[in-house]
């Protein structure tokens, strides 16, 4: 199966996202620590939207946590990913605005690589 037949279902991305360790804990993935459930999934023909959430509302990854959803996902599926921060965080406003203007996005992408977040926070 090639990488356009892979199915868009809410349990397929699932299993895309419990590859994303939590940048906290580092030894579980964001789908075992309830961050992102089936609920938080929409999915449409040209489109995926993930609602996501983070371990606290300090939580200093909350931002990098958003990036890597949408990198990994955009990745694996090639569809256009929305990537929100569900209510709660304190930090909700301004994680969203980052995760909407490609140029903060992109800006933010650049030091998570650097910083090799991506690396640490992606299993095999």
């Amino acid at each position: 199966m090639n990488e356009e037949e892979i199915p868009m279902t809410k349990q397929e991305i699932l299993r895309v996202l419990d590859h994303i360790l939590d940048p906290d804990l580092r030894n579980r993935s964001i789908v075992e620590m309830g961050f992102v459930k089936e609920e938080d999934i929409e999915v449409k023909e040209e489109e995926i939207q993930v609602f996501y959430t983070v371990g606290g509302p300090l939580c200093p990854y909350s931002a990098a946590v958003g990036i890597i959803i949408h990198h990994t996902l955009s990745e694996k599926f090639h569809k256009k990913i929305k990537v929100r921060m569900k209510a709660g965080h304190y930090q909700q406003d301004i994680v969203n605005q980052i995760l909407e203007d490609e140029s903060q996005f992109n800006e933010w992408f650049e030091k998570i690589k650097s910083q090799k977040l991506l690396e640490i926070c992606l299993r095999a």
